[in-house]
């Protein structure tokens, strides 16, 4: 992580009081851009470069330094939640047993973001761009079906840890530097509550960030290639979609080979797996309501991923 100079901390002055940082000083790191602008840019050059001929089942060598740096990405990110899984930062850092309590809470919360989120696909329907509104009408019919998977995706008890992690963890949290990463940004998702950002849970939730962040990256990358060549989507579409399967598989492989035995992560990989589906269900929810209020347009993203998240 980038190194820290310093910080301005502000202290309720009533005993026992809050106490909140208001600014952080962190050096500069000499860096080659963020892991977003760095991951569209290739899958373009792939997609550009990819023709029908090209034999199935090969790994071409512009694919080798990109996985490379995931896979070092995905060890980095375990790393981080091997170190805040350490004990000695206090009340407010010590790592704390998951209950079946607070499974069952965060499957209440899952549950009640879903109906939320569907709740306002109906609302906004009739201003939704055309293209949206076909898919975004179609999940008014599987309520229950996502009711039902998340409630099936929550084990009713684990051996893994709550504790404190990144809080919005994607791609564009994390800078390329000389074949490694340096991950910054840690005040949480800005719309959530100074609280809520403050609060313990599974950092599994960063892992399930990073894997939404391929499939954004993913889509990107083949709308800004089918500027030039739109006749094409059909052959591309399937390659990009390759890409993503391939970038999230390796990155959680090269972070299950770091965190597994730590207290941040399930000793029972079942259930490491499901939480982490959980989790990517409750952060797409969070991007179907992001983008109803911000780029209608890209709603199909986040559906798109349900969608596959319902079916696996």
């Amino acid at each position: 992580v980038g190194p820290l100079g310093g910080s301005l901390q502000y202290l309720s002055p009533e005993p026992g009081g809050a106490q909140y940082s208001l600014a952080v000083l962190q050096g500069f790191v000499d860096n080659q851009g963020d892991a977003w602008s760095h991951s569209v840019e290739h899958l373009q050059r792939v997609l550009e470069g990819y023709t029908p001929l090209e034999p199935a089942g090969e790994t071409p060598d512009v694919y080798a330094a990109y996985l490379a740096l995931i896979t070092t990405l995905g060890r980095r990110t375990g790393e981080l939640h091997r170190a805040l899984a350490h004990p000695g930062g206090g009340p407010a850092f010590d790592p704390e047993p998951i209950t079946a309590g607070d499974l069952a809470a965060w499957c209440t919360a899952v549950s009640h973001d879903a109906a939320l989120t569907l709740d306002r696909l109906a609302r906004d329907h009739p201003a939704l761009p055309e293209a949206a509104r076909g898919p975004a009408a179609e999940w008014q019919d599987r309520r229950e079906a996502l009711l039902q998977r998340i409630s099936s995706l929550t084990p009713h008890e684990t051996t893994a840890c709550k504790m404190r992690y990144h809080g919005d963890y994607h791609l564009g949290q994390v800078l390329v530097a000389r074949n490694d990463v340096i991950i910054i940004d840690f005040e949480g998702e800005p719309a959530r509550p100074l609280d809520q950002r403050g609060a313990k849970h599974s950092p599994l939730r960063d892992v399930a960030g990073m894997l939404r962040s391929f499939d954004y990256a993913a889509y990107t990358a083949l709308e800004k290639t089918c500027v030039l060549r739109p006749d094409e989507r059909a052959q591309l579409a399937p390659k990009a979609a390759e890409w993503r399967r391939g970038t999230a598989q390796t990155f959680l492989a090269g972070y299950r080979e770091t965190a597994a035995g730590t207290p941040a992560y399930p000793h029972d990989e079942a259930q490491a797996a499901a939480l982490i589906r959980l989790f990517m269900l409750e952060k797409a929810l969070y991007e179907v309501r992001y983008e109803l209020d911000n780029r209608p347009a890209w709603l199909g993203i986040p559906l798109a991923g349900l969608q596959r998240l319902l079916a696996e």
